[in-house]
């Protein structure tokens, strides 16, 4: 075991599961705001440009590393947390659309696969927004976790 729930390493961990989530989610969020007031008010293309960008370098590789963080305290919890409880199992399945999602409507620039419209990519969008609803359900209320567990 590494570490028990609540010692210095889980807690760095969880420090950087907590962070990374914060800063994806919030940026997947705010991109599109920022984005629809820049071409109104004046920005135009390039403004625009350059959230899709920072949007591109940043959101993905957070929600990576928090999923990462996220499975690493599982492991490190030694069975307080467990892959079968269902939280956790719908959980991965949604970060891991969550993370399909992000790259099609912000593929980071070595990723050419997808090439969406700007309507698809709404809809995308709309949907990762959703999903990022859906995994803060489930880590608030932990469906089929132990009693008590925090």
């Amino acid at each position: 075991m590494l570490a028990a729930v609540g010692d210095t390493p889980y807690n760095i961990v969880r420090l950087v599961h907590l962070f990374t989530v914060i800063v994806g989610t919030g940026l997947a969020f705010a991109a599109p705001v920022i984005a629809v007031r820049a071409r109104r008010g004046g920005g135009g293309k390039p403004m625009q440009e350059l959230v899709d960008e920072t949007a591109s370098a940043l959101i993905f590789p957070m929600l990576l590393v928090a999923g990462m963080a996220g499975g690493a305290l599982v492991g490190m919890s030694d069975d307080f947390w467990d892959f079968s409880q269902t939280w956790l199992a719908i959980g991965g399945a949604v970060w891991m659309l969550i993370l399909v999602l992000v790259l099609a409507v912000y593929p980071p620039r070595w990723l050419s696969l997808f090439n969406l419209a700007e309507e698809r990519k709404r809809m995308l969008g709309g949907m990762l927004h959703l999903a990022l609803a859906v995994m803060l359900v489930l880590m608030v209320w932990k469906f089929g976790a132990l009693p008590g567990a925090y």
